[in-house]
This record gives C-alpha cells, sequence and structure tokens, in this order.
C-alpha cells in the first residue's frame, strides 16, 4: 500500500477547538480504518501546520477519503495531502536513478 501524510491547519485558534477535535478524531479514526486504511500515527505539530496524520491506502481514492474525514469534523481546517515515500526506499530509488551530469563549460 502507498504511504501518505495529511497535514491539517485550524483557521481558527481556540484551544477548546483543539481539544475537541482530537476526541473526535479517535472516534473516527477506528472508521476509517475500518474501510481499509492504515493509520500508522498522528501527531501534534509545532510549526505551520498543527497536526499531521500518516497511513497506508490501497489506492488515492481512499486515500482521499482521510482528508474529507478529517474537514468533515470541523469546517474551519485546511488540509494538504501527500504522498510519502520511506527513506530507505527513496534512498534505493535515488541510486537508481541514472543521470549524467552534462560537462560543465567553463567561462572564457
Amino acid at each position: 500500500m502507498a504511504m501518505y501524510m495529511t497535514m491539517l491547519r485550524f483557521t481558527h485558534q481556540k484551544v477548546k477547538c483543539i481539544s475537541s477535535f482530537c476526541k473526535e478524531w479517535q472516534e473516527n479514526a477506528r472508521r476509517i480504518e475500518g474501510s481499509g486504511i492504515k493509520l500508522v500515527g498522528s501527531y501534534g505539530i509545532l510549526g505551520p501546520y498543527d497536526m499531521a496524520f500518516v497511513f497506508e491506502a490501497p489506492d488515492q481514492e481512499k486515500a482521499a477519503s482521510v482528508p474529507l474525514a478529517i474537514s468533515y469534523l470541523d469546517p474551519g481546517i485546511q488540509t494538504e495531502t501527500w504522498s510519502v515515500i520511506p527513506m530507505e526506499e527513496f534512498g534505493e530509488l535515488a541510486e537508481n536513478v541514472k543521470c549524467e551530469r552534462p560537462p560543465r563549460v567553463r567561462p572564457e
């Protein structure tokens, strides 16, 4: 299965809303996993995003259901979903790429 990461940003910063969202997410996570998606982890983040959700899905259509389910929990949420590759696999891909650099031309 392919791996994805959904980044979440609250557009309103009320601590009450964030704690409520966390409780609702835990309930919603069980339904998501029942649809054939494997949740790898969910994290609070210090930075431009507030939370991250890492999961595996069999295809893009199933993967799209995660940010849709998250957005359903609170209309004041923005999400971005990215496909991710574990570092070991990414390194192997890089080794298999055959790129030849063109010769450097020295300015005269």
